[in-house]
């Protein structure tokens, strides 16, 4: 539904104050009391809390967001709730005026005051555990694709058979109770040591990233990550998000970025490339496959910095708003989640294919350049998979620190093969959108990464280590 207003002048933010208008005259609805206006503030709590999913996502598909539209959402979020349970309260007070036992003398109107400035509680404490450690960190509880806040949407039935005060009731005792637990992950949240690379920010990725001939294991650090995640905070300042966005929609899930990655975080990569050589697997499968690959186990040893740019936040949210929805890291055990891919001896290549994703939801490919002294091209067809759509044929050559995007099952492409005397190293990242995946899928993708990709040694040596563990 908020599709076209992606490029209008429409903000994620006016939607976020039509919510919060809708919200308020929820709150002044129950408020007034009586059977026929609590129907009334229960349609209006449903239609304001659907309207607090668009801005949302209008900002993931448009690219228009802000901190400052952030903390807007959640302040409305906030006032909404409070004034609601508020509202609540003043209206049962003014149908029946007495008290209410629980465990104290209360009357309806305290106990909805109470009730709201709990949860206005709760959302400060979740607002500072996600400033802490990030959104993560506040994930909630899902059921069938439903979150915990989304009970509200059953608030018609309440009203319609007249259960606004036993609500109330509820509600006074359940919301405290769960702040109980919200106050216990914050105490917990504060308590996490703060890792080295945010209480000395100063640090320079330049100071950390190894020499090429360094050994791994000594480096690059955690430091390293959480520098690189600023310097892709500020490369990305340069980059049109929004035209980048449109992009990827018009082209079927696909874009190309020639300049992405900072020089710095590239140089670290080409480090990290060249620590891992002598763990490259060669595999060759005629007529389709011939080169070398490592896989996120080696990475996770020898190259951890490869990894702490796979969960990078500024990256993973630059990557969600062309996306348009929520991107998860691939699970622990996918050998595939992030690669490095070896083209080092004439003929290297891989054919025509699309990256089938094996999970229950999709599964978008990152490829970002590391080193291309090649005549390398990755080849690709557009449309391929949209019936009555002409399929749109492309190539390009991702120099070190360019991007490449796209939804795995939707875009057909190749690498071609590499000729005499030439070198070219790439880094692959996978992101899932449901990390589900039933036991005969698991199987073939163990077996094709097994054989294709990183060998039986290195697949199946992490599954027996799990179930032993």
């Amino acid at each position: 539904m908020v599709t076209p207003l992606a490029d209008t002048r429409i903000t994620p933010n006016h939607l976020t104050t039509l919510r919060l208008i809708v919200g308020i005259a929820c709150a002044w609805a129950f408020a007034q009391g009586g059977y026929a206006m609590a129907n009334v503030g229960a349609v209006l709590l449903v239609l304001s809390n659907f309207i607090d999913h668009t801005d949302g996502e209008l900002a993931r598909i448009s690219g228009k967001t802000s901190r400052l539209g952030h903390f807007y959402d959640l302040a409305s979020d906030a006032l909404v709730t409070v004034l609601l349970f508020g509202g609540i309260g003043l209206g049962v007070a003014a149908v029946t005026p007495i008290q209410y036992a629980v465990p104290l003398p209360l009357s309806a109107s305290a106990l909805g005051w109470i009730a709201g400035v709990t949860v206005a509680l709760i959302f400060f404490l979740r607002m500072r555990i996600e400033a802490r450690v990030g959104k993560a960190g506040t994930t909630q509880a899902r059921l069938g694709g439903f979150e915990t806040e989304d009970v509200l949407y059953l608030m018609p039935l309440v009203t319609l058979f007249d259960g606004t005060r036993g609500f109330l009731i509820a509600a006074a005792i359940g919301a405290p109770l769960f702040a109980l637990l919200v106050i216990v992950d914050y105490v917990r949240a504060m308590r996490r040591p703060l890792p080295d690379e945010i209480r000395a920010p100063s640090e320079s990725l330049s100071s950390v990233a190894p020499p090429a001939s360094s050994a791994m294991p000594h480096a690059p650090s955690a430091p390293a990550a959480f520098a690189a995640d600023a310097e892709i905070e500020r490369a990305l300042d340069a980059i049109d998000v929004a035209a980048a966005t449109r992009e990827f929609k018009s082209q079927d899930a696909f874009v190309y970025l020639e300049t992405f990655l900072p020089p710095s975080v590239t140089q670290a990569l080409i480090a990290a490339a060249r620590a891992v050589t002598p763990n490259v697997n060669r595999n060759y499968l005629p007529g389709h496959k011939q080169g070398g690959s490592v896989s996120r186990h080696t990475l996770d040893e020898h190259a951890p910095f490869v990894a702490e740019l796979y969960r990078s936040p500024a990256l993973l949210r630059f990557l969600e708003r062309l996306a348009g929805e929520k991107l998860l890291p691939s699970p622990q055990d996918d050998p595939h989640a992030y690669a490095l891919y070896y083209y080092t001896r004439p003929g290297d290549h891989i054919g025509w294919h699309y990256d089938t994703s094996y999970y229950k939801g999709r599964r978008y490919t990152l490829l970002l350049g590391v080193v291309d002294q090649s005549s390398c091209r990755l080849e690709y067809r557009l449309h391929t998979r949209n019936p009555g759509v002409p399929p749109v044929d492309g190539a390009v050559a991702y120099p070190p620190g360019a991007l490449v995007f796209f939804d795995g099952d939707k875009l057909h492409h190749r690498i071609t093969p590499l000729g005499e005397n030439e070198e070219r190293i790439s880094l692959t990242f996978e992101y899932v959108t449901d990390p589900r995946m039933g036991a005969w899928q698991r199987f073939i993708s163990n077996m094709k990464d097994a054989i294709a990709y990183f060998g039986f040694r290195q697949v199946f040596r992490q599954l027996l280590g799990r179930t032993k563990r």
